[in-house]
């Protein structure tokens, strides 16, 4: 009887107990392009209207974040620094 890397009795089948592993390269993604960035920006601003005029419930604060975070991924996080 021998043992494995992880001190598990195998039965000489190395396939039975061992897994492999791959590692994936990253997935290259697509740059925003600046008409959609402003497209984002505009919807983000009319949010941040409805916001502060009290009308709030309709909104999905996930997509709006989402929406946030994904223009500064993509390298235009100075729409939001900006206005």
């Amino acid at each position: 009887m021998s043992f494995n890397n992880r001190g598990n009795p195998s039965n000489g089948n190395p396939s039975s107990s061992a897994r492999k592993f791959t590692i994936k390269p990253f997935r290259s993604y697509t740059q925003m392009d600046s008409a959609s960035a402003q497209n984002t920006f505009a919807s983000l601003a009319s949010a941040m209207d409805e916001i502060h005029n009290r009308n709030a419930s309709t909104l999905s604060f996930e997509e709006l974040y989402r929406n946030a975070y994904n223009l500064v991924l993509h390298k235009h996080g100075g729409l939001l620094y900006e206005g």
